[in-house]
């Protein structure tokens, strides 16, 4: 087993067997022996300021992080998955997040989350219990692609037909999560994999759509940058400055 594997079991025991001190500094050495400045950064910067900010929730700032470490395929992924629970998800809805990353980040990413998942509720001793399906009539209503999205679908017809069937007929209508979770779950991953023009569109339907505020928009960006890098964060802001401008909203109330 890899120093890094083993580092990071240590932390995941630390997690899921004290939650209330699973936001307190590292101790020295370990995970960043290596670069002792980065360990500085992730309890004074990361945990200290990022995770504590009001903007989204403890619960908010998991989803996102478990997607978009599901998309990048980072082992950091089981350490994620414990606090994720400490911080209020169910094993149903961290079931749910793998799911729906699934079909932004690709199929290779979902096995590899489940094994993780399947790993770490059967450390804790907990279970996903019983999924409930999407509504059968959710199929059956045809969603026409977006305009942006037209000449995709007419050179391959059949990805047309399951995004409207599979996609948002079925996966995106499943009960385990909110709409509004699925909309926060959808633009960070977007954001991580520096998918401009589907970001730029999901942008737009959080704030239309999902109930999601500009402000949120905003600090899913601020949060992912420290998971995905700053590139990708200056991407995505550059598409929510552009949906915030044609929204008429007040820059200067952001934090």
């Amino acid at each position: 087993m890899s120093k890094l594997l083993i580092g990071m079991a240590v932390v995941v025991g630390a997690v899921s067997a004290f939650p209330v001190l699973a936001q307190e500094p590292l101790p020295a050495g370990g995970l960043y022996a290596g670069s002792p400045y980065l360990g500085d950064l992730r309890n004074s910067l990361v945990y200290g300021d990022i995770w504590e900010r009001p903007e989204l929730s403890k619960r908010d700032r998991s989803l996102i992080t478990i997607g978009v470490l599901q998309a990048l395929t980072r082992e950091e992924l089981a350490i994620h998955i414990p606090r994720g629970l400490d911080n209020g998800l169910t094993p149903a809805e961290i079931s749910e997040i793998i799911l729906h990353v699934t079909f932004y980040a690709g199929w290779p990413t979902g096995v590899q989350a489940s094994l993780t998942a399947a790993e770490a509720f059967q450390e804790l001793g907990v279970s996903i219990g019983p999924l409930r399906r999407a509504p059968a009539e959710s199929a059956r209503v045809l969603i026409v692609p977006d305009q942006t999205g037209n000449r995709a679908y007419a050179a391959v017809p059949k990805l047309g037909e399951l995004r409207n069937s599979v996609l948002f007929g079925d996966v995106w209508e499943r009960p385990q999560l909110l709409k509004r979770d699925r909309s926060l779950l959808t633009m960070a991953v977007l954001q991580a994999l520096y998918a401009t023009n589907e970001l730029r569109i999901h942008i737009g339907r959080a704030l239309d759509e999902y109930g999601v505020t500009a402000q949120e928009v905003s600090e899913t960006i601020l949060h992912v940058t420290f998971y995905a890098g700053w590139a990708a964060a200056i991407n995505a802001g550059r598409l929510a400055a552009d949906a915030f401008e044609e929204r008429g909203v007040d820059f200067s109330r952001l934090q």
